[in-house]
């Protein structure tokens, strides 16, 4: 096989690998609080003074996302990394008064069986236990732990605290992260780790939610780009390999 198909092999997989992520960002376009997702590259060079591209058993997959063999010169393609972009979404009104949707760069803190997880999406609900719930039923925490809501006519202000009929019952936490302390994506829209602080002056707007911050139409041109380039390097595999063929069949023959 002609070795320079395996470069371009190299970016093909990784276009591969950003269309998931394109095709996962549509997914949720439509998802409260999702946040963006980013695939991120790194050209790998091939370890000098080796010619084979490792063995066949190890697959060219295997071969490729490591540090593939071959002429020091070559560069192969690796995605790398994916970065989350946490800018806010758009506040859509709702009217539901347990709906909340934050106004600055933090986010609310829940309780899972997992621990403790964050979160953007501020659908909430109460609970048979009248515990103030996130869609997925997981306890939203307030300053004191749980919040339980009693029978009444409900208000939450700008700084998230709950009264019932005009008496007040808690507060909803919300925790701020530095740049360089961002928590990492979980699962099912909940965040995990990073340096939480609790927000001393938080801004929350009750009837509304933030939507997700993917721009349907710039996503879909993304999509089409890099199913191009996807294609391209489908068409010049080819090319090299009937350039192979060619080889085997045309230069052998005695003339």
């Amino acid at each position: 096989m002609n070795r320079a198909i395996y470069p371009i092999l190299s970016g093909a997989v990784a276009q591969e690998k950003q269309l998931q992520v394109f095709a996962n960002n549509l997914a949720n376009v439509n998802t409260a609080g999702f946040k963006q997702d980013q695939q991120g590259f790194r050209g790998l060079l091939a370890r000098a003074g080796s010619t084979a591209m490792g063995s066949a058993s190890a697959g060219v997959s295997s071969t490729i996302s490591t540090r593939p063999a071959g002429p020091s010169e070559r560069v192969f393609a690796e995605a790398y990394g994916v970065r989350t972009a946490y800018e806010p979404g758009r506040i859509r009104i709702t009217g539901n008064p347990l709906d909340v949707a934050i106004q600055t760069n933090g986010f609310f803190e829940v309780k899972t069986p997992d621990g403790v997880r964050y979160t953007r999406n501020g659908i909430f609900s109460l609970d048979s236990q009248r515990r103030l719930v996130t869609n997925l039923g997981h306890p939203v925490m307030g300053s004191r732990g749980e919040i339980k809501v009693p029978a009444g006519n409900i208000q939450i202000n700008t700084e998230g605290a709950i009264q019932v009929d005009g008496t007040p019952i808690g507060s909803i936490k919300v925790v701020e992260f530095p740049d360089n302390g961002m928590p990492q994506k979980f699962a099912e829209g909940l965040f995990i780790g990073g340096k939480p602080t609790v927000s001393t002056k938080p801004q929350v707007q009750s009837g509304h939610i933030e939507e997700s911050n993917v721009n349907s139409l710039s996503e879909m041109v993304k999509m089409i780009q890099g199913m191009r380039s996807y294609e391209s390097a489908q068409k010049l595999i080819q090319t090299l390999d009937h350039m192979t063929d060619t080889a085997i069949q045309d230069l052998g023959r005695v003339q």
